[in-house]
């Protein structure tokens, strides 16, 4: 989102500030397939046949490389992504495992490649986080519109120069995300956000 030095914070706080150095060292000392694992018990990675709709959630392939790795923990290197997968990652988190999504009623969705279901208390440790993004971090545009959960982030594009802004999460049973390509911050899909959480 820019540049900033927090110092020594909390793992909440880095998340809510959206501090690109902590996910990118912590993603560092993990094994090669950790980041493809916590991905696709969020949803990303899984595969869904949806009567009517083509879906695809994205992918974080495994990387042997320390660089790629950092560079793949706060969501740059190889990472892909969709609007659908990270609708379906804060759906996730809400739930407490990947929900199977219907687009018609009646029509069964086939599911492949699903994770596990988070454990406990570990997805109560990430809607605290999402929360604060919200409450003290880097959403706060979206504070007086009831109990907001959810993620900012840019994703670099093209010769590394332009960004595309997010923004992913949830508010009571509604999950939803927002990409504005060439955003450059993720101030434009925070302010989609809050027209879209206005008008429900």
């Amino acid at each position: 989102e820019g540049r900033f030095q927090l110092g020594t914070v909390p793992l909440a706080q880095a998340f809510a500030k959206s501090c690109n150095t902590t996910f990118a060292r912590l993603a560092a000392r993990l094994p090669a397939d950790a980041l493809t694992e916590a991905a696709r018990d969020l949803g990303v990675g899984a595969d869904f046949v949806i009567p009517g709709i083509t879906t695809i959630t994205g992918s974080v392939p495994p990387s042997g490389s320390l660089v790629q790795r950092a560079e793949n923990g706060f969501g740059q290197g190889k990472v892909l992504a969709s609007p659908f997968g990270m609708a379906l990652a804060a759906a996730t988190v809400r739930a407490g495992k990947t929900p199977v999504p219907t687009l018609v009623k009646g029509e069964k969705t086939k599911a492949t490649g699903l994770g596990r279901p988070l454990r406990k208390e570990h997805a109560a440790a990430l809607r605290d986080m999402m929360r604060q993004v919200v409450t003290q971090g880097t959403a706060t545009a979206l504070r007086g519109l009831g109990p907001v959960h959810g993620k900012t982030g840019t994703a670099q594009f093209g010769d590394g120069k332009h960004s595309h802004g997010w923004f992913a999460g949830y508010r009571g049973d509604v999950a939803f995300a927002v990409l504005v390509v060439g955003g450059e911050t993720s101030a434009p899909a925070v302010e989609i956000s809050k027209a879209f959480l206005a008008g429900l």
